[in-house]
C-alpha cells in the first residue's frame, strides 16, 4: 500500500517537474510576457501599465532583426537591466549621431543623465557619421528627449538582444481587464540611399 502510494506521489511531482521544465524552456527560448515602463518609448508605449509579449524563438540574439523593430534587451552599462528600444540601423548602415536634448526639469521615469538646464548633451560622436559594425545595430527610443540609447552607448551587440516585442496589452493600475492586445510595428521608412545622396556635391562644396 505505501509503495502503491509513493508511486503516485512520485508520478505527481515528475509530471509537475517536467511542467515546469517545459514553462521554463518557453519563456526562455521561445515566447516572454514582459511589463514595460519609463518615458523612453512614449508614444509607442505607455510610461506603465504595458505588457508586451516578446517573439524570443525568432529574435533572440538579434536574429532577423530587421530596421524599425522594436526590441527588448540587456543594457550595455548594467548587466542585469533591460531596455526597450527601436532599431534604427543594422550592420553596415550609417547613421548621425543627433546630440542627446537635455530636459530643463526632471519627469518621473526619466533617467537623470537626461535632466539638466543645457539644451544638449553631446559626446564624442555627436554630430557625426557612424557606421554600425559587424554583430551590431543602433538604438533609439522614439522618445528623444526621454531615452538613454546608442547616441550614449554607441553600436550595441546583436548578442544583447532577448527578443522583439509584437504585442502590448495596456493593463493601467486602475483597470479591472487589460486592453484588447494591439500589435507593435515599424514606424521608420528604410531606404536604399545612399550617404552621398544627403551630402552636398562637390560643386556644392565649392
Amino acid at each position: 500500500m505505501a509503495s502503491r502510494g509513493f508511486r503516485y506521489y512520485a508520478g505527481g511531482a515528475s509530471k509537475f517537474i517536467r511542467t515546469l521544465a517545459a514553462v521554463h524552456l518557453l519563456h526562455t527560448y521561445v515566447l516572454e510576457f514582459a511589463i514595460t515602463g519609463g518615458l523612453s518609448m512614449l508614444p509607442t508605449l505607455h510610461t506603465v501599465g504595458d505588457h508586451v509579449f516578446l517573439d524570443k524563438y525568432n529574435h533572440r540574439l538579434g536574429r532577423d532583426i530587421k530596421v524599425g523593430d522594436v526590441v527588448v534587451l540587456n543594457k550595455p552599462t548594467e548587466e542585469h537591466t533591460r531596455i526597450c528600444k527601436r532599431v534604427a540601423g543594422l550592420p553596415g548602415d550609417i547613421i548621425h549621431c543627433d546630440a542627446m536634448p537635455k530636459a530643463p526639469m526632471p519627469v518621473r521615469g526619466m533617467p537623470d543623465d537626461l535632466v539638466g538646464l543645457s539644451t544638449g548633451m553631446t559626446n564624442e560622436r555627436t554630430g557625426k557619421y557612424i557606421k554600425v559594425p559587424e554583430g551590431h545595430i543602433w538604438i533609439l527610443g522614439d522618445n528623444a528627449m526621454a531615452s538613454l540609447d546608442s547616441r550614449e552607448y554607441g553600436p550595441v551587440p546583436k548578442a544583447l538582444v532577448v527578443g522583439k516585442v509584437m504585442w502590448a496589452a495596456y493593463w493601467g493600475p486602475f483597470d479591472w481587464f487589460p486592453s484588447w492586445p494591439r500589435q507593435i510595428g515599424s514606424n521608420i521608412e528604410a531606404t536604399d540611399l545612399s550617404l552621398t545622396e544627403f551630402l552636398p556635391s562637390a560643386h556644392q562644396r565649392r
